[in-house]
């Protein structure tokens, strides 16, 4: 019988040397590569990189592992999920829908890149990855984060429970780095019973 899909706890994750180290050696990696870099300068990089591993950290210190694979884009396993949790394979990533107040939730909006690459990588590496989490944070102080989860959805059905948000309201759309407005997507949680859904998020 497959494990049940479960929310990770929220946590307060203060980042150590150690991981401030990681993510700058992660950061001039991709920036030294033109692929991964995509026109961006080093400290678009270095934000984008931060950003992107906080919610890796703070599942590692729930006793998730590191996809230790070093990245080589001709090897999908190496570049496809970021943290194995529970024996799951995640990709991690973030939805911050919420933003500095205390408010019930009833969905999740992603950018319009990050909804194509999981589309895209669902097509193409479909064995790759067994969970998608989404969660989002607050800056508490410098390197201080006060982190909560937002849906545990399975990576089989991503590709059909994703949806472009709708056009008629202006924040559904997003400027991107070369100044393209771009719609949003959202994630249906009611597409996949196995999907875990956090509601109020704090």
């Amino acid at each position: 019988m497959p494990k049940k899909l479960t929310l990770p706890e929220p946590l307060i994750l203060e980042l150590n040397e150690d991981e401030l180290a990681h993510i700058e050696t992660m950061a001039k990696e991709m920036y030294a590569c033109d692929v991964r870099r995509r026109d961006r300068s080093y400290e678009t990089v270095y934000a984008h990189t931060k950003a992107g591993v906080i919610l890796e950290f703070a599942l590692v210190r729930q006793g998730g592992v590191m996809n230790p694979a070093e990245f080589d884009h001709t090897v999908p396993s190496s570049h496809n999920w970021d943290v194995d949790w529970n024996g799951f394979r995640c990709e991690v990533k973030n939805a911050a829908d919420p933003v500095g107040k205390k408010y019930e939730t009833k969905w999740l909006t992603i950018s319009n890149y990050m909804g194509q690459k999981l589309a895209r990588n669902r097509k193409l590496y479909p064995k790759c990855v067994d969970i998608v989490i989404f969660g989002c944070y607050n800056k508490l102080s410098e390197n201080t984060y006060d982190v909560r989860w937002r849906c545990v959805a399975p990576f089989d059905t991503i590709r059909e429970n994703l949806r472009p948000c709708n056009t008629k309201f202006d924040n559904n759309f997003i400027v991107d780095q070369y100044g393209n407005k771009k719609l949003k997507f959202f994630y249906n949680k009611n597409g996949d019973p196995r999907s875990v859904y956090n509601e109020s998020v704090y």
